[in-house]
């Protein structure tokens, strides 16, 4: 009796050891550290692509500006050329002006046409004075725009760098983390097949599902890797939806639905702060390109908190 008291108290606490930790109530394969890590790098990820669609804004912005200004640079040097044929006109025809007038003219309706001729030449001259002084001053508005939209795109281009360096750098510190965790990737769920249906909403679903297994990149949108904004932009894009590479605003753009008017196609979007969005493809599942180190995956629509539920179009 002694000996199998003293054998169930050696093996008790050894079960208790090795028995594993519990799972994390996410769901993921992550430990404490490399789950923060990877949701901190998520946000910066949608953060920088964020600043990259304002950037591209001003870019746009910019070639319009400066497609409007060629026009007025053009206008500009046509009425100077126009002043410059004015005047040349009325020094030759006038001379001296009036006085000239009186002494040359040979009778006085002469000098009455010479006078209506000078007063003529003096209003187009000042009409093309006037027009030209608009253009200028068009011109000079035009190029201050530039001038402005030039300076925000430079200050757009610092941000990038800044935020491309601080992915690089959250890149290779989760990397460490895996490695050292002994992480392996969440293969989702597979054998999944959505229902496709007709029109936008099932183009967009059956590009998402072409898109199963291809790698996650920062910023990309196709067609060899994605980030999840650039899955869910490049899905709705192929259905001829033009969305913007983020999820704070993709979810901005959409109609809300709730979860019980879900239909394939819709956009499901995670987090408190909106960092994170798939597309809901029937079934209770979502296709979406998780993060760093995952594929494109079929999970469950409840993988993460979600959000809000929007459709597109």
């Amino acid at each position: 009796m002694f000996r199998s008291l003293v054998l169930f108290a050696v093996l008790v606490p050894a079960i208790f050891v090795a028995q594993p930790a519990a799972a994390d109530p996410r769901g993921d394969q992550l430990d404490g550290k490399l789950y923060a890590a990877a949701e901190r790098l998520e946000q910066v990820i949608e953060d920088y692509n964020e600043a990259r669609d304002d950037l591209r804004l001003t870019r746009s912005k910019q070639a319009a500006l400066a497609a409007r200004t060629r026009p007025l640079e053009r206008a500009l040097a046509a009425q100077q050329t126009r002043i410059g044929m004015i005047a040349a006109i009325e020094y030759r025809n006038s001379g001296a002006g009036p006085a000239l007038a009186v002494i040359t003219s040979t009778s006085p309706e002469d000098f009455a046409d010479r006078l209506l001729v000078l007063d003529r030449l003096a209003a187009q001259q000042r009409a093309a004075v006037g027009k030209l002084n608009t253009a200028r001053a068009r011109f000079a508005d035009s190029r201050r725009a530039l001038d402005t939209l030039a300076a925000q795109q430079e200050a757009q281009q610092h941000q990038l760098a800044n935020r491309r360096k601080q992915i690089e750098q959250d890149i290779a510190q989760l990397e460490r983390l895996r490695e050292h965790s002994g992480y392996r990737p969440s293969t989702g769920i597979r054998g999944f097949k959505p229902v496709f249906s007709a029109g936008q909403a099932g183009a967009a679903v059956r590009f998402a599902y072409a898109q199963l297994g291809k790698r996650y990149r920062y910023g990309a949108e196709g067609p060899d890797a994605y980030d999840c904004s650039g899955l869910t932009s490049a899905a709705w894009g192929r259905a001829g939806v033009a969305l913007p590479h983020n999820a704070r605003r993709q979810q901005g753009s959409v109609h809300r639905v709730s979860r019980s008017e879900l239909r394939p196609g819709d956009l499901v979007f995670y987090y408190r702060n909106v960092r994170h969005v798939g597309m809901y493809v029937g079934g209770g599942k979502i296709i979406h390109a998780p993060q760093h180190g995952e594929p494109v995956r079929v999970d469950n629509v409840d993988y993460q908190p979600v959000h809000s539920f929007g459709r597109p179009g």
